[in-house]
């Protein structure tokens, strides 16, 4: 016997080919159908798409329904969550993740009911964490579509941890089985059905009667009453939670299929569509910034304020992470809508941004009162840290130091100003920073200029006061998850020694761990001092054609790629000269083909010349090379690469983060399957690290919003990250890798990203492979090393140096949050390595929650 679940729902991309305003419109018309047929039809049931911004967004313009809305989620018969937005599960980091399933839940838990299915019909693969992610929220399957191949409809996915979901995969059509099924000829249905059942290993089938942006069929009943008719066929009109239980029933002791980690194939089923990983690289840099703000900084630091006594800013946070989901559906955050979308979308990322930097500042600043003022004639900053391990290196630390007001014959009394300054001599020179104990800290001027300073107060307008700007190296060691106060004194400098100096010298930086030197066209040689590996050509730029379109690469026929070797103009010039930091710009001029020809199987003769200028910079005692890399892009129909070598003839594997793991991958592409869609790639994700080489020599990099990376075989194997990917067309039905159409053909010629770039990474070559949790904390030394707060020093009298909280240096910190009851302090971490960690055991691939009550504050 076959039992069918025919399904009403839709698939609702809440900003794609349309704007989000465009697309509301006709989500009100919509919702107000559903409502009005649920009230009209008792046995009728509806599918909002697994998603909760949908009643936002209706409610926004028709807030008289919400009781209406209320009523039918509450009844089970409109079904709504368990997600806030359906997201990319790639390109978000594994944090917003989880809290776009917890805001999802809160809203769903509003209006009455969550739909108990981790639905997730259209991200363009699946992270290897998903089991334990759902199972987190108390759901224990996945109704998914890409990234797995054909093979049957019911399966164990398993995760890292163990965890294991039940998962539901749909149908080569996706969620649209039964879209076209109320028309069709009775043998359509007879097709359809018997297909299914096939695929099922236990005679449920599912039928989908949805699609994307589309209202209820009048015709569900006659489908329903259709399929009853087929031999051996029972039929109803369902909801996927029932499709779900009654699959987990009769496949009660069955041996199903288990798949294993991340979903990121399946050609032959449905696309993957793995280029949009670096469509608008611009959005993607975006996204890292906001989200590393509010979870390395606003929401840590806030914790820490709170722990001695400061506001939380739960609202604050809540809204900036509400602005921040609402970019992360896969039309957004994948860059592949119309321009449109995505100019709102850098806005919301404007909004989140200053949000949290606000939130971060407030909390910095509430810190840097909780210790004593200094004494006269000093200036004594706070050196915030974040991070889980203890800090020990050279960070950046800028000084505004006003001399006097910019307004002729006005002050304010300092007591009325939210940050009081200190005045210091317009001509007085840093002579030294000593520690908490007193003890000399290194330190490096590196640059001086005059600047406008604003300070704030609620009695009165800000005040305007003429400052001094002063940027320093300092060589720093601060506690986890705390600060530490130093002093500034000003005379005649007196800095103290560095006992392993960085220099400088016209083409090359050094310190006692590397060696950096300036190849004539502009490339870098990095010698590891260590094992004497020289790793040559290092940011080499690699240029070649795309006549794809904003979901998949695709080279033109006859191509032609360039090289850093066709580097022109290369000028160099010191920045920096050390102790503690040396720096070098590099630029020059490289002459790439100006666009696709006219019938896209080659590149334009006629040329555009893209101005590159490189950063590179070494600190004392640093095993890596900080990069900077602006790209002015004056092309079209092309990709950009940097590559990086790793010292080792063949990798076979990278590592890679990704949620809350450190995934390994084939480092060459897998075969394509028969009858593939698409062609599988040999790029692939990541968010902050990748990993590659061999036993004893390789290279880590560590990323500022570059999402895309690929191992590049050749005499010595090559990592390539991905600047740019530059294309005119939301979809192209004429793709030599790729079967016809992803979505509308639309020109989006934003897409092409004209004007100028910067990325922003760096190169720490290796012996043998680091352990997961190191390369973790060298990412978030490198994202986000601690902030200093010039003029600390208030009222109270707290310890000069202090650790607040503790959470282990062999696991990862994913969150610090204030508790939902507001009593506690809340470290979310995870192991991403093969042992039990010491933190608590936490066992390998595991997420895990500590708390720490207030009163436990130091």
């Amino acid at each position: 016997m076959t039992a069918v679940h025919v399904v009403a729902h839709t698939h609702w991309d809440r900003e794609w080919y349309l704007t989000r305003e465009q697309f509301r419109l006709r989500l009100v018309d919509l919702v107000d159908a559903v409502l009005d047929r649920l009230e009209a039809e008792p046995g009728f049931r509806f599918h909002l798409d697994g998603q909760t911004v949908v009643l936002e967004d209706y409610l926004e313009v028709r807030p008289e329904a919400e009781d209406r809305l209320r009523r039918h989620v509450s009844a089970g018969r409109l079904l709504v969550g368990p997600w806030y937005v359906m997201p990319d599960m790639f390109l978000v980091s594994g944090e917003a993740l989880l809290r776009n399933l917890e805001m999802g839940h809160r809203v769903a838990a509003r209006f009455g009911a969550v739909m108990a299915v981790g639905y997730v019909p259209d991200p363009f693969g699946h992270v290897a964490q998903m089991p334990q992610i759902l199972r987190r929220f108390g759901l224990d399957a996945a109704v998914l579509w890409r990234g797995l191949g054909a093979g049957p409809a019911e399966r164990w996915w398993e995760g890292p941890d163990g965890s294991r979901v039940l998962l539901l995969h749909l149908p080569t059509e996706g969620y649209c089985n039964a879209l076209r099924l109320p028309w069709q000829p009775r043998e359509r249905l007879v097709e359809t059905v018997s297909r299914e059942a096939e695929r099922s290993t236990c005679g449920q089938v599912l039928l989908m009667a949805g699609v994307d942006h589309v209202e209820p069929h009048p015709g569900l009943d006659t489908l329903v009453q259709a399929a009853c008719g087929l031999p051996g066929v029972t039929a109803r009109l369902g909801t996927l939670p029932e499709y779900v239980d009654a699959v987990r029933a009769a496949v009660a002791g069955a041996d199903l299929e288990v798949v294993r980690g991340e979903l990121r194939a399946g050609q032959e089923h449905a696309f993957l569509l793995p280029g949009v990983l670096s469509t608008r690289q611009y959005l993607k840099q975006a996204n890292a910034a906001a989200q590393r703000e509010l979870e390395h900084w606003a929401e840590p630091a806030s914790v820490l304020a709170w722990l001695t006594g400061g506001e939380y800013p739960q609202g604050v946070l809540d809204y900036a992470w509400r602005t921040l989901l609402q970019n992360h559906p896969h039309d957004s955050i994948c860059g592949c809508s119309v321009d449109a979308v995505h100019e709102e979308n850098m806005a919301r990322y404007a909004r989140v941004q200053q949000a949290a930097e606000e939130v971060t500042g407030r909390a910095l600043r509430h810190l840097a009162l909780q210790v004593a003022p200094a004494p006269p004639g000093l200036v004594r900053c706070l050196v915030a840290n974040t991070h889980w391990r203890r800090f020990e290196g050279v960070l950046e630390a800028t000084l505004d130091l006003p001399y006097e007001s910019a307004e002729r014959g006005h002050s304010v009394p300092l007591e009325l100003l939210e940050q009081p300054p200190t005045f210091v001599p317009r001509e007085a020179a840093v002579a030294s920073v000593a520690g908490p104990g007193g003890e000399p800290w290194g330190f490096q001027v590196l640059s001086e200029q005059g600047t406008t300073l604003y300070a704030m107060s609620r009695y009165e307008p800000p005040w305007a006061l003429r400052a001094r700007r002063i940027r320093l190296a300092l060589r720093a060691d601060v506690p986890p998850l705390g600060y530490t106060a130093v002093d500034v004194r000003f005379g005649p400098p007196s800095p103290a020694p560095v006992a392993d100096p960085v220099v400088a010298s016209d083409r090359s930086l050094e310190n006692a761990l590397l060696r950096a030197t300036v190849n004539e066209d502009g490339t870098l040689d990095l010698l590891d001092k260590r094992s004497s590996v020289l790793y040559r050509r290092c940011l080499e730029l690699e240029d070649g054609g795309d006549v794809g379109d904003e979901y998949t690469f695709c080279p033109p026929g006859a191509d032609t790629r360039v090289a850093g070797a066709a580097a022109r103009e290369v000028r160099t010039e010191v920045l920096e000269q050390g102790p503690l930091r040396a720096a070098m710009r590099v630029a020059y001029e490289l002459p790439v083909p100006s666009a696709a020809t006219g019938d896209r199987r080659a590149r334009a003769r006629e040329q555009a010349v893209l101005p590159v200028v490189v950063e590179a910079r070494l600190s004392a005692g640093a095993a890596r090379l900080e990069v900077t890399l602006t790209v002015e892009n004056r092309a079209r129909d092309h990709r950009l690469r940097v590559l990086l070598p790793t010292g080792a003839r063949a990798v076979s594997v990278a590592r890679a983060d990704s949620a809350f793991a450190l995934v390994e991958r084939a480092a060459a592409a897998s075969p394509a399957p028969p009858a593939a869609k698409e062609e599988p790639v040999g790029t692939a994700p990541l968010l902050s690290v990748v990993d590659a080489g061999d036993e004893t020599t390789g290279m880590s990099v560590f990323v500022d919003g570059l999402t895309e990376y690929e191992v590049v075989a050749g005499e010595e194997a090559r990592l390539a990250l991905t600047l740019l990917r530059c294309v005119g067309f939301l979809s192209r039905d004429d793709l030599a890798t790729r079967e016809g159409h992803a979505g509308p053909g639309l020109a989006t010629p934003g897409a092409q990203c004209p004007g100028s770039h910067t990325f922003r990474f760096a190169l720490a070559p290796r012996a043998a492979p680091p352990a997961a949790a190191a390369l973790f904390a060298e990412a978030r030394d490198f994202l986000s090393p601690p902030r200093v707060v010039a003029h600390a020093g208030g009222a109270a009298d707290g310890p000069a140096s202090r650790s607040l909280l503790e959470a282990g240096d062999d696991v990862v910190l994913s969150a610090c949050v204030r508790s939902e009851d507001g009593a506690a302090a809340v470290l979310r971490v995870f192991n991403p390595g093969g042992e039990p960690s010491r933190r608590g055991a936490v066992a390998p691939g595991r997420i895990a929650v500590v708390k720490v009550a207030r009163r436990a504050a130091p």
